[in-house]
């Protein structure tokens, strides 16, 4: 990015994309807040065993998901947390639901989207590093 582009431009839409990314995770934040009986049951079917320790990890790793892709960040290291949380559930989708793919049907479509979707925004964080000081660092 150049000095004189904003660091937070609603019509870039990588920008859109990644605070749609991060607003996402809210809602499953607050189910398994309000429901941890039924989400540890789930993560027990998932094969996440113990359940509860499992589902404070996703609670934990979800509201940072959340809060570093919305306000952007470590944005590169988010997205790809983002990305492996998302391959998380996946896993969970396919062990509960089989191999199914559309998410209307309970299948892993929408998981698998949003996952490439972080992982695309975890690259482009990336490179816009590169492009900007022409290296790339761990930070």
């Amino acid at each position: 990015m150049s000095a004189s582009k904003p660091k937070f431009d609603p019509f870039d839409p990588i920008v859109i994309v990644r605070v749609l990314c991060g607003l996402l995770f809210v809602p499953h934040i607050l189910f398994k807040l309000n429901a941890m009986d039924g989400a540890a049951a789930f993560f027990a079917k998932a094969g996440f065993d113990p359940a509860y320790p499992f589902l404070i990890l996703a609670i934990f790793a979800e509201s940072l998901s959340a809060i570093g892709l919305v306000f952007n960040v470590a944005t590169k290291w988010t997205g790809l947390l983002a990305a492996a949380v998302m391959a998380g559930a996946t896993k969970a989708v396919l062990a509960t639901k089989g191999a199914i793919w559309l998410w209307n049907l309970g299948g892993i479509e929408y998981n698998v989207v949003w996952c490439f979707l972080c992982f695309v925004i975890a690259v482009h964080a990336w490179r816009e590093e590169y492009r900007t000081y022409g290296r790339v660092s761990l930070l």
